[in-house]
This record gives structure tokens, sequence and C-alpha cells, in this order.
């Protein structure tokens, strides 16, 4: 019985020095991540524009979530945006900050009370050879915690996923006048993610 209750401390005492480097490696991790993804589309950026320069026009090409959520603001141009408080994703908000017909916007988000937070833009380039060149990138930062300290570092691949699939969403939108529909494009996994959320996934998963 010693030799056993001495096995079960060793055991236990080698998951808890795990547990900690693990915690502290988390800790030194940087935090912050990016993405950035482009596509063309056979259209001019006014007919684009007007699919981005609301929070209700993003709702027919990238994933949201459907429970608990609000508009507010105007209906389009800054200030324009959607709350949600989501079994799924949480608490968070989407809300536009900068609109530059039809050139480019800007846009905030904050999931759980900012424990989250990014920060995305979308270039529109028109090409004199016809249709536009969208460049989308995103930046965000998961703050001081430690297990998604190692997801930062694959959100290029994760996120960058998410925005290839909406750009493509947009496209067919535009281009053949079919909104987004969920079955369609879940993302990784087959989970989508809200306007201009992350993708999350188990910080723990291989």
């Amino acid at each position: 019985m010693t030799k056993l209750i001495r096995l079960a401390g060793i055991i236990l005492g080698v998951m808890g020095l795990i547990l900690i480097s693990v915690m502290v490696i988390g800790f030194l991790l940087p935090s912050g991540w990016s993405t950035e993804r482009e596509a063309l589309i056979p259209a001019e950026p006014e007919e684009i524009f007007v699919h981005l320069e609301s929070a209700r026009g993003w709702e027919l090409w990238t994933p949201s979530p459907t429970t608990g959520f609000q508009f507010f603001g105007p209906e389009s141009g800054e200030g324009s945006g959607r709350r949600w408080d989501d079994d799924q994703y949480g608490e968070g908000e989407f809300v536009i900050t900068v609109s530059t017909p039809p050139d480019s916007i800007r846009y905030e988000v904050e999931v759980e009370g900012g424990a989250i937070r990014i920060e995305g833009r979308m270039r529109l380039e028109r090409r004199e050879e016809g249709g536009t060149r969208i460049h989308w990138r995103e930046e965000g930062d998961f703050g001081w915690n430690p297990l998604l300290g190692f997801l930062a570092g694959r959100m290029d691949d994760l996120q960058g996923a998410q925005l290839e699939a909406s750009l493509e969403s947009l496209r067919r939108l535009v281009v053949e006048g079919r909104p987004f529909e969920p079955e369609e494009d879940q993302g990784p996994g087959g989970v989508p993610a809200p306007s201009g959320a992350p993708l999350m996934e188990d910080p723990g998963a291989p």
C-alpha cells in the first residue's frame, strides 16, 4: 500500500509539473495573431461594397450566430453593428468603424467582454482589365490566456481558411445572387465562425 501511495504521489507530482510547464509556456507565447487573404471577383467595387457596409449585409455571405442577437446603430456605414449571446460563440459584438465607399471598410470585434479583440479591414482594388481584387486582413489578440497562446500560432491557417470560405460565399452572392447557407460553408472542422470572429478550436486538440 505504501508503494502505491508513493507511486500515486510521483504521478501526481509529474502531472502537476507538466501542467505548470504548459501554463508557463502558454504565458510566454505571443498572444497576437494576424491573417490575410485575397480574392478576385468579376464585378465592380460598387456592386460588392453594398454587401460590406452594413452588419445586416454580412449575414448574406459569412457565418453568424443565430441566437440572442440584435442589430444596432445605423443601417449601414460607420457604427452599423450586431451583438449576440450565443451558446456556441458566447457574447460578442461586431461593428463597422470606418467606411469609405467603395474602397475600404474597417471593423472591430469583441468577444466575451473584450477577452478577445479583433480588428479587420477589407480593401477593394478596381482592376483595369475588369473585376475587383479584395484584400482582407484580420489582427487579433487573445490576451493573457495561456491556453489560447498555443492557438495564436495556428490562427493564420484556422482563421485564414474561414476568410477564404467567406470570400467564396461573397463571390457567389455577387455573381450568382446566391446568399450564404450554413450547411455550405462550415469552415475547418465543420464549425462556422461569426462575422469577423475567430474560429475557435479546443487549444488542447492535436
